[in-house]
């Protein structure tokens, strides 16, 4: 049975009535993407429970969802029988972790990508940037996802098509972490715990109910409302960054000395013995210290953590000098952290940004001079100590040195200065 939601494109409605109906058998079914049979399956195990008039609530539709995401992983509808009857998988909370979902409007995918006209074939290629599956040209579209695909592709449409592609990803890559760290952190710090403490589900989940509750519904408030301080941040700097070019050149404003911008890379040192000895859970929680540690320290002297990356962290500054000084800052105050020595670089040259991350030559070679330093050890490029004299008495040249990775050996200096230990890399 195929109904049409309350919405015409593009109008972006909520459908609040609908989620809070009570759905039949045939609605359920195809709210859910599937079958009447399937349905009653459910009900025969267990998985869905309808009432004394034999209508269903629309929670019913993240109970099928559910189950169907454990067939998917290779669970078979009798195992999830018994898990249920065991108490092993309980379901009657599930709708007060998961978000409501969206009803269907009745139209497929191909009708969206017609209504959409020219830019309509992006559809796949956006949500697939998202991180979601691309779905089949007859499948249903939801009130939720039409509203957004269809307000983002047009919103780019008077640019290149890569562009709505790589807005897709910024936001799917975003939200994807976002998502999996807030679960994670989620199961770390009250599932398992409880989980260890309490042997029986039924003991379990009463006390997962509220802090589930709570904290699934607190995600997307609290994404939305820091992409609004981000934004609101990143567009006053772009426009300040533009206004003062523009005096700049009219020579109302004094032109400011040009620096090269400069790489930075912060590893832990032995991250490979550590994790063999202390196991891949305190591997990655010294990532999340080194990560929370930069972020701290490299933002508070205007440098950018471009990304983590396991073992270490990729800076990006606009200024050489206060690179150097920075990346000593954050080596030095490591040990403070509980945190194990780290070797670190600084290059300085060309940039290509995009997308919130930095690609080219620049990074390259900033990272080859990384993975050459000793534990303790910064090492600063020639470039870098050309560009800040004044921190020339504070180095020990160590001539031309070949890298691997590098057709030509590079010039490197060993950073000395005060805010290192003295006895570091020596």
């Amino acid at each position: 049975m195929a109904r049409r939601v309350g919405i015409e494109p593009g109008d972006g409605g909520e459908v609040n009535a609908a989620l809070a109906q009570r759905l039949e058998l045939d609605e359920l079914a195809y709210e859910a993407k599937t079958t009447a049979e399937r349905i009653e399956r459910l009900v025969d195990i267990g998985a869905i429970v309808p009432g004394p008039d034999g209508s269903f609530q629309r929670a019913d539709v993240l109970r099928s969802r559910v189950v169907a995401a454990f067939e998917a992983e290779g669970f078979s509808i009798d195992q999830l029988a018994i898990a249920i009857r065991e108490h092993a998988l309980v379901l009657d909370s599930v709708h007060l972790f998961y978000p409501d979902p969206s009803p269907r409007t009745g139209r497929s995918y191909r009708e969206l990508v017609e209504q959409l006209g020219p830019r309509g074939g992006l559809v796949g290629s956006v949500l697939s940037a998202m991180g979601l599956s691309a779905p089949s040209p007859d499948g249903q579209t939801r009130v939720a996802e039409e509203t957004q695909l269809r307000a983002l592709i047009e919103g780019w449409s008077s640019v290149d098509e890569q562009y709505t592609v790589r807005a897709a990803r910024i936001f799917g890559e975003a939200a994807r972490r976002a998502a999996e760290g807030w679960v994670a952190l989620f199961a770390e710090a009250i599932a398992r715990p409880l989980e260890a403490r309490y042997e029986a589900v039924d003991e379990v989940v009463p006390r997962l109910v509220a802090p589930a509750m709570s904290l699934s519904r607190l995600g997307p408030r609290l994404m939305s409302w820091l992409l609004e301080r981000h934004l609101e941040r990143a567009m006053n700097d772009l426009n300040i960054a533009r206004i003062e070019a523009r005096l700049e050149r009219r020579g109302l404003l004094p032109t400011r000395p040009a620096h090269p911008p400069a790489v930075a890379f912060v590893d832990v040192s032995d991250y490979t013995r550590l994790t063999a000895q202390g196991g891949d859970e305190l591997g990655a929680l010294t990532a999340v210290r080194l990560g929370e540690l930069a972020e701290t320290i490299v933002r508070r002297h205007g440098g950018r953590v471009v990304k983590l990356l396991g073992d270490g962290v990729l800076l990006v500054f606009e200024d050489p000098c206060t690179a150097v000084t920075t990346v000593a800052e954050l080596m030095a105050s490591m040990p403070e952290a509980d945190l194990p020595p780290a070797h670190g670089s600084v290059h300085a040259g060309p940039l290509v940004e995009r997308d919130g991350d930095v690609y080219g030559t620049t990074v390259n070679v900033a990272s080859r001079i990384a993975a050459h330093a000793a534990a303790g050890m910064l090492l600063l490029s020639d470039p870098v100590v050309r560009e800040c004299p004044d921190i020339a008495p504070l180095v020990e040249r160590l001539g031309d040195v070949t890298l691997k990775g590098l057709d030509e050996p590079i010039s490197l200096c060993r950073w000395l200065g005060p805010q290192l230990d003295p006895v570091a890399g020596r």
